[in-house]
């Protein structure tokens, strides 16, 4: 009886080895393009086109989108003027995006300026 046991515990060498293992192509795309960063550019380009429209094209040369961490997404401006008006604009701003983009799930808006 141990024999049994122990040879159908243990699986056969040969038999899982020598089987590849097999994943879909998108979900290695998805995960590469993760890793790289490349979904943030795209999604960071497409929020500075949304800013530009929702605030002008004044106040959108002196703005820069940073990094969407934890639904935060953090806008660096220009300078203090610029730092100031986004902050009055800030819930249009935050509702635009939201609307426009959901699939970013931006939950907050933190200005700062541009060192």
């Amino acid at each position: 009886m141990e024999k049994r046991q122990q040879s159908q515990s243990q699986p056969t060498p040969g038999k899982d080895a020598e089987k590849p293992r097999v994943r879909r192509i998108g979900s290695i795309v998805g995960q590469l393009i993760s890793r790289r960063g490349y979904a943030q550019v795209s999604a960071n380009e497409a929020i500075q086109q949304l800013m530009v429209l929702e605030v002008g094209p004044e106040l959108g040369a002196g703005l820069q989108v940073g990094n969407l961490r934890q639904g935060v997404l953090h806008i660096y401006a220009s300078d203090s003027v610029t730092l100031q008006e986004l902050n009055f604009r800030k819930r249009g701003i935050l509702k635009r995006i939201q609307r426009e983009l959901p699939e970013n799930k931006v939950k907050d808006l933190r200005f700062r300026i541009q060192t």
